[in-house]
């Protein structure tokens, strides 16, 4: 960077030169553990070293998938941690620049009640409750619910969507626990739709997961970027892309120290062991392929979500095209 400064009629020139910094924005739980593996171990910083690139990497909390969003289309952050229907739209308004670098992990997202009069998710098409979820019509969950809608409750898409509210998840677990609100479900992820389980005592119960929506093992959140930003900096994305690749095989190979990662940068009520055990879980997977985002995209084309049709290899990065994605 080039500064003059102008003193008693002369010009005094001093040139410096620091590090470029790449952002890359998430929100609140342990499913972003890669992430803080990447920041903890200072993993993009290593990687730029090896590959002879001047780069660090800053990590931030924008809590909602919709501030990530407008924050990467406003070219404030180069990447973001993101749910699958929001990768989806953005593509699409981008004219196919945003694109997933890989998925972060895949695990089922539940439905949680307070409601002894809700049976099944069906129910909320008459109840005065609310379901809490983090972007009302775009989040992962609220895709989701529009699935359910179809599939489910034989509904059109959109018939659940006037009872869903906007929350954080934080926010959204302590207004179904606090059984004083007009949020009445939540749906979230982990941690929080396990601490609502334990701390109902009763009270809250599991009323859907997301991979009886799906079928299967889907991907709940991926790692996203730019095309015109990987264009212009190969190397750097090239960078993050192997950062994020070990981020990725220490949290599958070494649950104790992704849950112990996570617990030292979030530090979240749960202890490492509670966290442990639902990183655990048969149905979670940290792996960087993505999985079922074809399903989300032909929903949303189908439903007019969106404009264009895409499939997983479109929605991708080419450091992707050679796995078993779907």
């Amino acid at each position: 960077m080039k500064k003059t400064l102008l003193g008693l009629g002369l010009a005094i020139t001093s040139l410096s030169v620091s590090a470029e910094t790449v952002t890359l924005a998430y929100q609140n739980g342990w499913a972003y553990t890669p992430l803080y593996i990447m920041q903890d171990q200072g993993l993009v910083e290593k990687h730029a070293k090896l590959a002879g690139v001047d780069l660090k990497a800053e990590f931030r909390n924008l809590g909602s998938p919709g501030v990530i969003r407008d924050a990467l289309i406003a070219g404030q952050v180069q990447f973001g941690a993101v749910g699958v229907p929001t990768l989806i739209q953005m593509h699409d308004k981008t004219a196919g620049d945003i694109k997933a670098v890989g998925n972060i992990v895949s695990l089922p997202m539940f439905l949680n009640t307070n409601d002894d009069k809700i049976k099944n998710v069906c129910d909320y098409k008459d109840s005065n409750g609310k379901i809490a979820l983090p972007t009302v019509k775009s989040s992962v969950q609220a895709v989701t619910l529009q699935m359910a809608s179809v599939k489910l409750c034989k509904l059109e898409p959109f018939a659940l969507d006037s009872k869903t509210v906007s929350m954080t998840h934080p926010d959204g677990m302590a207004s179904l626990l606090s059984g004083n609100s007009e949020v009445t479900g939540h749906f979230t992820s982990p941690p929080f739709q396990h601490v609502e389980l334990e701390e109902g005592k009763g009270k809250v119960r599991k009323l859907l997961s997301s991979y009886e929506v799906l079928g299967g093992k889907t991907s709940f959140i991926l790692l996203v970027g730019s095309e015109k930003w990987k264009t212009s900096h190969a190397k750097e994305y090239d960078v993050i892309v192997k950062a994020f690749e070990e981020a990725q095989s220490i949290a599958s190979n070494s649950k104790k120290v992704a849950a112990e990662t996570y617990v030292k940068i979030e530090k979240p009520k749960e202890s490492v062991a509670d966290v442990l055990a639902q990183m655990n879980s048969d149905d979670v997977l940290f792996d960087v392929t993505p999985s079922y985002i074809a399903t989300y995209a032909d929903f949303m084309f189908n439903v007019k979500t969106v404009k264009n049709k895409a499939d997983w290899k479109a929605l991708s990065f080419p450091n992707l095209h050679s796995k078993n994605g779907s």
